[in-house]
């Protein structure tokens, strides 16, 4: 087997990231290795996501090439370099904050440190309680972390809107005795009117987003609430160095910024204050509301305290009844987010039921749309409906679960 000559260096990308950047080739040749380390340093001078991929290889095995090194191929290898220790850290190209499992050190891949908070994971034994209450046997229980960035934030919006309203006026020649003894009888038009009002609007929140790309993986809108709840009246503590470094290896590393969540905290915050704006000049209609229309809205939405939080987020599958389901739960109280739940026989039995009635009464449905003569449109409506409720019923009696 031939000989690889190797090239290895510590350099920061053009865009500021700290990296290891390898190389390697073969055959090895006098002077190939200092070649490639020149390589390296010039492939530094380039932005990190630019070092990913087939095209920086085939272009290094191209100059190498052209330089006389006849070489059968080259491997081009990018790491994270830990300003703390200097390890060096595989991670995916889309992560932005991550913790050294060596030793520790927590920031994001331009060195820069960032404090985080983790709450306590609990034990594993409190999962599996769960599952049997849920009459089932544990198979498998995996803990992760799940990043979330978390901020206080307060609102301010000014504003002007123009509300169309409806309000009753008396006739005054319309009173008349029903009978004699009788109150006599009231009657009223019904008029739209508008009023232009303005004001102010403010307030304080907590917000909470998931710092990884694929929120629905980890439940959605089910986790992000637990950790705004939790937030509001346990929040985590700050970790050190020397209590990260064991849960490194259960962490995900952040994959959406602080900057883009922030992005994503005023763009749903303004959205919040533009409904609490039309809210509020509603309370200062003399009459019903019909509509608010706003003539001028001028939100400021400004970040208080911004927070890298950890929620212990537990994965879990459990077998019952001969067949596998799976499910997952947060924290050390193991609060259930998500969970496949068996069909019992009863249930599957009404669904079925359910879709046989369904299509019994479709059919006497189109029978009395028949006698009335009714349109061929809605005719067609009415029997589509019927047939798909008694699919849908159908289908879900032979699906294996439901997620509870």
């Amino acid at each position: 087997m031939s000989e690889e000559a190797r090239a290895h260096v510590a350099v920061s990308t053009v865009d500021g990231r700290l990296v290891y950047l390898s190389a390697s080739a073969r055959p090895a040749m006098p002077g190939l290795e200092q070649v490639l380390t020149d390589l390296l340093y010039t492939l530094a001078q380039r932005s990190y996501v630019e070092l990913h991929g087939d095209r920086v290889r085939v272009e290094v095995l191209r100059i190498l090439r052209k330089q006389g090194f006849q070489v059968d191929d080259v491997n081009i290898s990018v790491s994270y370099r830990c300003p703390q220790c200097n390890a060096s850290i595989q991670l995916n190209p889309e992560v932005v904050v991550y913790v050294c499992p060596y030793c520790g050190w927590a920031g994001d891949v331009y060195g820069k440190p960032v404090k985080v908070r983790v709450w306590g994971a609990g034990h594993r034994a409190t999962v599996e309680r769960l599952i049997h209450q849920m009459g089932g046997t544990p198979v498998s229980v995996e803990l992760r972390n799940v990043p979330f960035w978390v901020f206080e934030a307060g609102v301010e919006a000014y504003y002007s809107a123009t509300v169309v309203y409806r309000e009753r006026r008396m006739r005054p020649s319309t009173i008349h005795p029903r009978s004699r003894g009788s109150p006599p009888v009231q009657e009223y038009d019904v008029v739209t009117r508008q009023t232009n009002v303005s004001g102010r609007v403010a307030f304080r929140t907590s917000r909470a987003f998931l710092a990884r790309l694929q929120a629905e993986v980890f439940g959605g809108e089910s986790l992000r609430t637990w950790v705004e709840r939790k937030w509001s009246f346990n929040p985590p503590k700050e970790l050190e160095a020397g209590e990260a470094k064991p849960l490194a290896p259960s962490i995900l590393a952040p994959e959406l910024s602080e900057k883009s969540a922030v992005e994503a905290l005023v763009d749903e915050l303004e959205d919040e204050a533009a409904r609490e704006v039309k809210r509020h000049a509603s309370r200062k209609s003399p009459g019903e509301v019909v509509e608010v229309r706003l003539r001028s809205f001028s939100p400021r939405v400004t970040v208080e305290q911004s927070t890298l939080v950890f929620v212990p987020y537990w994965f879990f599958t459990y077998r019952k009844g001969g067949s596998l389901y799976s499910g997952a739960c947060a924290g050390s109280e193991a609060t259930l987010l998500k969970v496949e739940l068996p069909i019992s026989n009863a249930e599957r039995v009404l669904r079925l039921a359910g879709s046989w009635l369904t299509a019994i009464l479709t059919g006497l449905a189109a029978q009395l749309f028949f006698g009335a003569e009714a349109d061929l449109a809605g005719l067609l409506i009415v029997v589509g409906l019927g047939l798909a409720g008694a699919f849908a019923l159908v289908s879900s009696a032979f699906k294996p679960a439901k997620v509870g």
